[in-house]
């Protein structure tokens, strides 16, 4: 028994030794590297007589190649060379030698933010701060400093660990205590009482994490990448849970397919569900359910369908691939949503659970521009969806090339979208929708700099289980000098743009 030992320790130390071989060698080939770069700036400067520089100095930007500059309370800009391969939070705007992002507390829920980030960000540590029945649990501790930071939603003091909440302020003090980088929210886990035993859908391995702090926490943000089985998630939960359920979906294109979906998955409970868009309040203020799914919920913040966020329900559950809202009220998507689950981009890249898209944009004169290269690029026969905002833009290429176009009047859009080999289509299908056989997205108009519907026209590739589907956007020459920020929505995620004039 001790020589078995002897000779495991014996193998032990030679895979040891042999990986610290291995790390000395990329230590040097990284330092390599390092010395190749340097050498290859100091003859660019001499090149561009640019005078005297401090070598030394030079190290130091190597050492740390970024700047952070205090935007706000609890939200910050990170500077990077573009030629850096860097990307943290949000992409606010890029100059011709720089990326420039902004990063707030509350992102670190949902992607990592390397610990020497953190570090320099200087985050304070969230207070243990929760809201329950009208009331602030402060903790001893921290009574006086609520009572102080927090006065404009609270009334009087309770006890010596808790504030009273004013009257209809209680939402108000939810979203500042996000913005704030606070999770104020009191874990409600689901009954055993309201779970049925089911097993028609097989989770992947983040999916069942999930889904253990759904059952722990009863209401969750779930914030993945496109295409990694958000959808897939919400109808396990709708089997799952027993009772009345909900589903809000921002348009019809999306009611048709969670519809199809149900059908699919869950025939044996469709009693159980009731599908509507966000216009839906009105039929539902009255009503109770066991959970409500809001698909898409980056949506929810916005003033007209805020309200349903206050629908009786025991459960609820958030979806979005973008949790970003161009009126910068992304801390209110998380306050409605609940305890947020996120993952990082490149680790479901890596894993093949994500399709990866390759991107191009052409520049062109005009819409004539557009209607010829269109013409050039149908030639290629790939299953396509052509985005076109503009209804009677989209009009012209339907009746140029014989395709049908599908828009907020059409019937049956899925079905169109599925049989034919190139659809044009509005911002009807900018969300949610999955065409696994989708080989190709063209934009030639848009939403003018909206990087949000930038994402989310690019997620539908996401979904495609072909090899890499192309997105291709065409724009003037114009149009690119003015609405260029929707493109960060690519660069922010570390996709390459190639840009062909």
């Amino acid at each position: 028994m001790q020589m078995e030992f002897d000779i495991d320790l014996s193998e032990i130390k030679k895979s040891v030794d042999s990986s610290m071989e291995k790390m000395n060698d990329l230590i040097k080939e990284i330092e390599h590297e390092r010395n190749t770069i340097k050498d290859e700036i100091d003859k660019k400067i001499e090149t561009l007589q640019f005078g005297k520089y401090d070598k030394e100095e030079l190290s130091k930007f190597f050492e740390e190649p970024y700047v952070i500059i205090p935007k706000r309370e609890n939200e910050y800009y990170v500077i990077s060379p573009r030629w850096i391969d860097f990307s943290l939070g949000w992409l606010e705007r890029r100059t011709k030698s720089y990326n420039i992002f902004v990063v707030n507390r509350y992102m670190q829920w949902i992607a990592a933010i390397p610990e020497i980030l953190k570090q320099k960000l200087k985050f304070p540590d969230p207070l243990p701060f929760k809201i329950v029945n009208g009331h602030l649990l402060t903790g001893k501790e921290h009574q006086d400093k609520a009572w102080d930071k927090y006065k404009r939603f609270v009334r009087a003091r309770y006890g010596k660990d808790r504030l009273v909440i004013k009257r209809g302020s209680e939402f108000r003090l939810l979203a500042q205590l996000i913005e704030d980088g606070i999770l104020p929210f009191i874990p409600r886990p689901v009954k055993k009482g309201d779970l049925r035993e089911w097993e028609g859908i097989a989770l992947r391995f983040y999916q069942k994490r999930a889904w253990k702090e759904f059952l722990d926490k009863g209401a969750v943000g779930i914030f993945w990448a496109f295409g990694s089985g958000k959808s897939i998630f919400g109808l396990y939960a709708l089997g799952r849970i027993e009772g009345n359920k909900l589903v809000v979906v921002p348009t019809l294109t999306l009611k048709e397919q969670w519809e199809e979906r149900i059908e699919s998955h869950l025939k044996d409970f469709k009693d159980e569900i009731e599908i509507v868009t966000y216009h839906g309040y009105k039929t539902l203020k009255n009503k109770e359910f066991s959970l409500v799914v809001f698909d898409e919920c980056h949506r929810l913040p916005a003033n007209t369908y805020i309200r349903l966020s206050t629908l009786n329900t025991q459960y609820r559950i958030g979806l979005s691939g973008s949790p970003f809202r161009e009126d910068k009220r992304e801390n209110y998507i998380f306050a409605l949503t609940g305890f947020p689950i996120g993952m990082n981009w490149d680790e479901l890249l890596k894993l093949n659970i994500v399709a990866k898209p390759s991107f191009k944009l052409y520049l062109l004169g005009d819409n004539r521009g557009k209607i010829r290269k269109l013409k050039e690029l149908l030639k290629l026969p790939l299953k396509t969806l052509i985005f076109c905002d503009s209804i009677e833009f989209g009009e012209k290429i339907a009746k140029e090339f014989n395709l049908p176009f599908v828009y907020g009047a059409t019937k049956g859009r899925m079905d169109i979208i599925r049989q034919s080999d190139v659809t044009v289509i509005s911002r009807v299908g900018d969300e949610g929708i999955s065409i696994p056989d989708l080989e190709r997205v063209i934009e030639v108009s848009f939403l003018f700099g909206s990087r949000m519907q930038e994402s989310q026209r690019f997620g539908r590739l996401m979904h495609s289980k072909k090899e890499e589907p192309e997105h291709i956007i065409l724009m003037t020459e114009e149009e690119f000098e003015k609405y260029q920020k929707r493109l960060y929505a690519i660069t922010e995620r570390g996709f390459k743009l190639e840009i062909i004039r």
